[in-house]
């Protein structure tokens, strides 16, 4: 089942979300996020959370976040998905990112933009399957795990003319 976050699903998002910093290049987080700063990160309810939720527990979430803190770039929004090792391939990135981008729409948002460190191509599928495009990729901006990374740019737009103002 896919289903909004809830506080009570933070733990095992702090989980997921360390193992994917501890060792993969997908996160670019090189120390573990503890409890607190995920929390910190979930208050935002204007950014959507949502989890894969199977018996065993939340195995997979996905989430947003603000693109930059300019007014002009409200109505953008950077996403992120990171799914249990044990549970690559199931499609849950697909689920949870229809669910994601849904939300995104109704809240306003009018473009989505994912960073990719590359290679991945795993995460260039599926954000293409999202019909996200290749926008541009920047070289060296990260290092990790002894190893420079380049970041790929993905974006997607949402709706065109102005936005609907608050």
């Amino acid at each position: 089942m896919v289903r909004p976050a809830e506080e009570r699903d933070l733990e095992a998002i702090n989980r997921i979300e360390n193992e994917a910093i501890d060792r993969t290049f997908a996160h670019f987080g090189v120390v573990p996020v503890n409890l607190e700063e995920t929390q910190d990160a979930y208050v935002d309810r204007k950014h959507p959370w949502f989890i894969k939720d199977l018996d065993e527990g939340v195995v997979a979430f996905a989430r947003a976040s603000t693109w930059k803190p300019r007014e002009a770039y409200r109505w953008t929004t950077e996403v992120g998905v990171y799914v249990d090792p044990e549970h690559h391939g199931k499609g849950f990135g697909q689920e949870l990112y229809r669910h994601l981008f849904q939300a995104l729409e109704s809240n306003g948002f009018r473009t989505i933009v994912a960073g990719i460190a590359l290679p991945n191509d795993a995460s260039v599928r599926l954000h293409e399957a999202m019909r996200m495009k290749h926008v541009g990729t920047l070289p060296n901006m990260g290092f990790k795990m002894g190893e420079w990374r380049s970041v790929g740019y993905w974006a997607l737009t949402l709706g065109d003319g102005p936005p609907e103002l608050p």
